[in-house]
């Protein structure tokens, strides 16, 4: 179990936002410092939770805190230069194109490094969180608010970081669907919890299935049903292709940025 942490955060976007969230809406009992970077986000997060502080500095969030949450694009990653770390410090980067020996070399050596994938669903205290390498430390300071996935290679973190990236298209099929729903009667928010039961029903069933083939389930189906006419339509206009090119490309991009 891990005690009372001060965890400064330098970059206050939404992935920042959702995990002092998470953690303060746990009252998980951690102290956070916030960069002052963006102002609005970190006084917003101020306002809402006594856990939550505002410094006048990204040094200053460095010089109070035990673990520092990196959480900055690259384009900002610059401003580490100009920043002193200890070697005490426990440091999580969350920038999906930092690699961690890049990182070492701009922070210097710290007691811990490592590479933390949350997710804007920590704000709830659900969903998976992705550490590299295997540091059992990180996976208790983020247990309360997470579901821990280890990788064992960096390239396992590339991978499921881009299978991350599809969260927005999901969310723009979801709301296809929906509108189908409500274009033909539905009240919209019948529409939105019958869709996520079904879909929701969908995922937690493959997952209770040891070594489950999705393609075998995906063939669950009555010959020359709806759910066959449906699948075959999606197949012939290769729209379910387009995800996986989607991934592909996503990939390529991850892998030229270092």
């Amino acid at each position: 179990m891990i005690n009372k942490m001060r965890i400064g955060i330098i970059g206050t976007g939404i992935i920042a936002s959702a995990i002092v969230t998470g953690f303060c809406k746990k009252k998980a009992g951690h102290e956070f410092f916030l960069s002052p970077r963006n102002a609005e986000k970190a006084a917003a997060l101020a306002s809402a939770f006594s856990e939550a502080n505002v410094c006048a500095s990204n040094q200053e969030v460095i010089d109070k805190s035990d673990w520092v949450f990196i959480c900055l694009h690259k384009k900002d990653f610059g401003v580490l230069k100009e920043l002193s770390f200890k070697n005490t410090h426990y440091v999580a980067n969350m920038s999906a194109e930092m690699r961690l020996p890049d990182l070492k070399d701009m922070i210097g050596e710290t007691a811990l490094l490592a590479h933390v994938i949350p997710l804007p669903f920590i704000a709830a205290g659900i969903g998976p969180l992705l550490v590299y390498p295997k540091i059992k430390e990180v996976g208790e300071l983020f247990e309360p608010v997470s579901d821990i996935y280890y990788a064992d290679r960096q390239e396992e973190v590339y991978t499921l970081q881009i299978v991350t990236g599809l969260m927005s298209a999901y969310n723009m099929l979801l709301h296809e669907i929906v509108k189908f729903s409500d274009e033909n009667g539905i009240e919209h928010d019948v529409s939105v919890k019958f869709l996520c039961s079904l879909f929701g029903s969908l995922c937690e069933r493959a997952a209770s299935i040891p070594g489950c083939d999705l393609v075998e389930l995906a063939h669950e189906m009555t010959p020359g049903g709806y759910n066959e006419q449906a699948m075959n339509e999606l197949l012939d206009g290769r729209a379910i292709e387009a995800w996986r090119t989607a991934l592909d490309g996503m990939l390529l991009r991850l892998r030229n940025s270092h």
